[in-house]
């Protein structure tokens, strides 16, 4: 009887460590940067969702650039930087909110970013009156079981 419970305790924690994922796996899903107006001074946000496809592509769904105004016509304008197994690294063209102060910002829709260089990891930069960015998300492709 104790053997049974002991082994059925020990399954249950043996599929639970290999559901739980630590922090340090940031792999697909959403990526975000937010810059908090202040000092009267505009900020911003940006938002993808991330899926990284193999070692060599990955699909940014959703790019969507928002203004945060207090109307202070300071513009907000956000890209992709990512950068190779081999450590070169690249950036997509600046995107901006088109729409002002709307609360919907400017959605770039999906957007694919592929080569003949294994992708190690992507990040978001995103500038109002400064910049900021977002943490990287690593492709599982490239960097197995990180």
């Amino acid at each position: 009887m104790k053997t049974r419970i002991l082994g059925a305790v020990m399954g249950i924690a043996a599929l639970s460590g290999l559901l739980v994922a630590s922090p340090a796996q940031a792999r697909d899903g959403v990526s975000s940067v937010r810059i908090d107006p202040s000092g009267g001074y505009g900020g911003g946000y940006v938002r993808t969702t991330v899926d990284f496809t193999s070692r060599t592509r990955v699909v940014f769904r959703n790019f969507t650039v928002r203004d945060i105004c207090p109307g202070d016509n300071v513009p907000v304008r956000a890209r992709l930087h990512w950068i190779h197994t081999d450590r070169t690294d690249g950036r997509s063209a600046w995107m901006s909110d088109t729409n002002g102060c709307g609360d919907d910002g400017t959605n770039f829709g999906t957007s694919i970013r592929t080569g003949t260089k294994s992708i190690s990891k992507i990040r978001l930069e995103l500038c109002s009156t400064y910049c900021d960015v977002s943490a990287y998300r690593f492709n599982q492709y490239a960097h197995p079981g990180y």
